[in-house]
């Protein structure tokens, strides 16, 4: 079979998406913190716990 399952990833590109997010103040200033110490932008930090979240397999959300 030619055509893709659901399970298999693939390369296809992927759209870019602005989203807006409002977090409790603590957690905002410790996301600053931890991006000050990492010298790590908040977008990445942002965008890496979001796939990590949404990982292919993990249901648990």
């Amino acid at each position: 079979m030619g055509g893709k399952t659901g399970g298999e990833k693939g390369n296809a590109e992927r759209e870019t998406v602005s989203v807006t997010v409002t977090l409790p103040a603590a957690l905002v200033d410790q996301m600053k913190e931890f991006c000050r110490n990492c010298r790590v932008p908040r977008d990445i930090v942002v965008e890496r716990a979001l796939i990590e979240y949404f990982r292919e397999g993990d249901m648990s959300h």
